[in-house]
């Protein structure tokens, strides 16, 4: 009896370390749901749009953004996407900011659309985020740019705002982060072993600007308990919860509503 328990034991230590390897190194795979698209592609869209190559510290890889432009030029939005889609898809949704009169900068990360490289690290996907940020700033002055993340982008897009000056931050479906959301999903994996942290709670305190933050109560990909934890420590975010609504808030009329009402100012 002894000694089957003991080999329970092993198999189970052994079971849990094979486990927790396989998600160290899986990692970039399970986070970040990326597809490419050809190099030749021909974007279709009803707005006027350029498409822009960043080239990244190391010199043999280049990010690919879209630069949609508005008549008015009010200003520019530096729109950090989800785990899911590219530019192509997201990019869909550009005329929402430009009948607003502002242009709209979407970045896709290395290994989407055609972006190169691959994803390494956090660090790395700060800097290339930096890159785009400085980008834009070669197109409007600071106080004209607005940093928007949904999801996965949300912890792209604080740090981005804790590191520069931009008008504003807007928060789509955020984390408080990202570590804390993989624990609660893989509670048994240690902490060390998570290598994207976006600890977005963090980065806040550095940001100087107005926040705004949008969360549906029945988003199950991120729960707008995260929503709730970053305005408990940072009363300057401007939260609105959506009710009856899941991850994809910008969807919301009452989301619109209230970016018209933001943009506008």
């Amino acid at each position: 009896m002894l000694k089957t328990i003991k080999i329970l034991i092993i198999v189970s230590i052994t079971i849990y370390l094979i486990v927790c390897v396989a998600l160290y190194f899986l990692q970039e795979q399970i986070l970040f749901r990326s597809h490419q698209i050809p190099s030749n592609y021909t974007f279709q869209f009803n707005n006027e749009f350029e498409e822009i190559y960043l080239k990244t510290d190391d010199k043999t890889v280049k990010l690919h953004g879209l630069h949609f432009k508005s008549i008015e030029q009010k200003g520019i939005v530096l729109f950090f996407h989800g785990n899911g889609g590219t530019v192509n898809e997201w990019g869909q949704n550009a005329d929402f900011y430009t009948n607003l009169g502002y242009d709209i900068f979407y970045l896709d990360y290395r290994t989407y659309g055609k972006s190169g490289g691959k994803i390494e690290n956090e660090k790395q996907l700060i800097n290339d985020a930096q890159l785009a940020y400085d980008f834009v700033k070669t197109k409007f002055n600071e106080d004209k740019i607005i940093l928007s993340g949904t999801s996965m982008g949300t912890g792209m897009a604080a740090q981005i705002a804790a590191a520069n000056q931009p008008k504003l931050l807007l928060l789509n479906s955020p984390y408080s982060s990202l570590e804390k959301r993989v624990r609660e999903i893989v509670f048994f994996l240690p902490k060390f072993l998570i290598k994207y942290k976006f600890k977005t709670i963090d980065y806040l305190d550095q940001v100087n600007c107005p926040i705004y933050v949008f969360h549906g109560d029945h988003d199950l990909t991120i729960p707008h308990s995260h929503a709730l934890t970053l305005k408990a420590k940072h009363d300057k975010i401007n939260l609105t919860i959506l009710e009856d609504f899941g991850h994809n808030v910008a969807s919301s009329e009452e989301y619109k509503l209230q970016m018209n009402s933001i943009l506008e100012k």
